[in-house]
């Protein structure tokens, strides 16, 4: 497995996964999250849930939330309807990438590495250089949603993929604003920036 074939593996299954939606919620869907975490906090495995936040569901939750623009974009007050899985500790081929890239390391290798700082500052590289590789993925995934018209035919316009984590800050907006066209997230970023970073 190498990072084309993930990549294109990967972005098939989401590009099926946007077209099942029925096409009445469709409209009421304003944006899909790509939520990433790393499963057991292993960051040998990295993984991407994807999920969608509607109108209806904004609409109920911005009276438990400081304004609109918080239920519209804080990921707390979202459905998380978990819907597919990007990566993790059950995705062998994601293992398989990593062993390409001479990146993954056993559990042996991270014992072995536990009382050597040696050892453990070359992990901790390598753990950085899984990260990046597998967000590059997914903010391509994201940007050829985009480009291939598969966000604009199903929900009728563009709508933003945010890529995130739990907490907003620099990094994960960095991610969604290399994975989607700037038009399309300039509201979210707005937040970002005036009510997070303020």
């Amino acid at each position: 497995m190498d990072k084309q074939s993930y990549f294109e593996k990967n972005y098939q299954s989401v590009k099926s996964l946007i077209e099942s939606f029925n096409d009445g919620n469709a409209t009421d869907i304003y944006a899909l999250s790509f939520w990433k975490d790393n499963s057991e906090d292993d960051p040998r495995y990295p993984c991407i849930t994807v999920s969608y936040n509607t109108y209806k569901n904004m609409d109920m939750e911005k009276d438990h939330a400081s304004n609109e623009r918080e239920a519209k974009w804080n990921f707390a007050y979202w459905l998380q309807n978990d819907l597919l899985t990007i990566g993790g500790e059950e995705d062998k081929d994601l293992a398989d990438w990593f062993s390409s890239e001479n990146l993954y390391y056993t559990d042996e290798q991270l014992e072995d590495a536990e009382d050597d700082e040696k050892k453990w500052d070359k992990l901790a590289v390598l753990d950085e250089n899984m990260q990046a590789l597998f967000m590059d993925v997914i903010i391509d995934i994201s940007r050829r949603l985009h480009q291939d018209g598969i966000i604009k035919k199903k929900f009728g316009k563009d709508i933003p993929v945010i890529i995130h984590e739990l907490e907003y800050y620099d990094l994960p907006v960095g991610w969604t604003e290399a994975g989607n066209p700037e038009e399309v997230i300039a509201e979210f970023v707005e937040w970002y920036e005036n009510d997070i970073c303020g």
